[in-house]
């Protein structure tokens, strides 16, 4: 489904991640553990190919397609959908505007399925209360993650690609993300990424095989509950070296 073999990616010149090998088979949920400034965010934003981030070697496939040639917005269209570890602030556009326009593009549907659509998506991560909210003024960190699934719902994406949706939120904010992005397996994406610094996340839903970064490397990768086991025990720098694969 989605396959990195090798990758580097550069950001202004300078290679940030050197090397990562990644294979998510379709209906599978990876994790990517590492910690802070270990290229996990920058591995995510050169898949996606976001503005200053290229990837300058290997491969990287979604679905038999080579991401490499095209832009950001061709990549989106070919299925890569992802949520930032902050969200993007847009000046003027309510919350309810904005998940309208996503729905209507996937759904082409008349005004009232699409309502009904954004009114389903906010029940289920409990955002009905921000509807009406200018996105400009900023969210908790809490509000933040559950809107940037909700925006991963609206969309639904073939692959869909999630930093750190555990970091600085509460125990019940966790929960309700980590509901909607199994609703968004459910309801048709076929593989997830998901890049954690603690792991907080994995209790809550499940998920095949994990991966470690450090220093823009990938260096450790098996199964994801003998990895996060030993992440929790040992820390990260141990790892170095040691993979089944």
């Amino acid at each position: 489904m989605l396959l990195l073999r090798d990758v580097a990616v550069e950001v202004g010149g300078r290679v940030v991640v050197r090397r990562a090998s990644i294979e998510i088979p379709r209906g599978e949920i990876h994790l990517l553990l590492g910690p802070n400034a270990s290229g996990k965010t920058t591995l995510l934003r050169g898949v996606v190919g976001y503005p200053g981030y290229r990837i300058a070697r290997g491969e990287a496939m979604l679905g038999g397609v080579d991401l490499r040639p095209l832009t950001m917005e061709e990549r989106v269209a070919a299925g890569i959908g992802i949520a930032f570890q902050w969200l993007p602030r847009l000046r003027g556009v309510r919350l309810r505007r904005l998940l309208e326009k996503i729905v209507s593009k996937r759904l082409g549907g008349s005004s009232r399925e699409v309502e009904e659509e954004v009114r389903r998506i906010a029940r289920l991560l409990s955002i009905e209360h921000l509807l009406d909210r200018d996105v400009g003024a900023g969210f908790s960190g809490g509000e933040g993650k559950r809107v940037e699934v909700a925006t991963l719902l609206a969309q639904r994406p073939r692959v869909a690609l999630v930093d750190e949706p555990d970091s600085g939120v509460d125990v019940d904010s966790v929960f309700m993300v980590a509901q909607g992005l199994e609703e968004l397996m459910r309801e048709g994406t076929e593989a997830m990424l998901i890049v954690t610094h603690t792991g907080f996340i994995a209790r809550s839903m499940r998920h095949s095989r994990a991966y470690v970064m450090l220093g823009g490397e990938i260096v450790y990768s098996g199964p994801s509950g003998e990895v996060l086991r030993a992440v929790l025990e040992k820390g990260f720098s141990w790892l170095r070296g040691g993979s089944d694969g």
